[in-house]
């Protein structure tokens, strides 16, 4: 088993990794999952989203979906919508790492400086906290 590839979130014009997945929890019975093409064991999850904080709220504004007849965008997912797509469905955390890389275990994520935690509730940020790891 190796690493997953990451999500990336963009705040005021700086992209960063990811290391929660919010779409995850877009996906119910009534919703499920599509069907994925594994091409590759580091994104078992068979996509790669980029995500905005924007006026206080998270968007899911780009995705790569790995579906069995080739690769796929928003349009795939959300054909109904055009532009980016406010994830109202997604109430939970992000975490974002911060700075240089401190250490790393084997098949696991690294650690950072530290790590931006944003709270979420329904789409909207609702509070923000900054944890040092060192």
């Amino acid at each position: 088993m190796c690493t997953q590839d990451k999500d990336s979130i963009i705040v005021k014009g700086e992209k960063y990794c990811l290391y929660t997945t919010p779409l995850d929890s877009y996906w119910t019975k009534r919703k499920p999952k599509p069907k994925i093409r594994l091409i590759k064991t580091s994104c078992w999850r068979g996509y790669v989203a980029t995500w905005e904080i924007f006026k206080e709220n998270l968007y899911l504004v780009n995705i790569k979906f790995q579906a069995p007849n080739g690769d796929f965008g928003l349009d795939y997912l959300f054909p109904q919508n055009t532009g980016k797509i406010k994830a109202d469905w997604y109430t939970g955390g992000l975490k974002i790492p911060l700075g240089n890389e401190l250490f790393r275990e084997h098949m696991e994520d690294p650690v950072y400086d530290s790590d931006w935690f944003l709270s979420i509730k329904k789409g909207s940020v609702i509070s923000q906290l900054y944890k040092a790891n060192y």
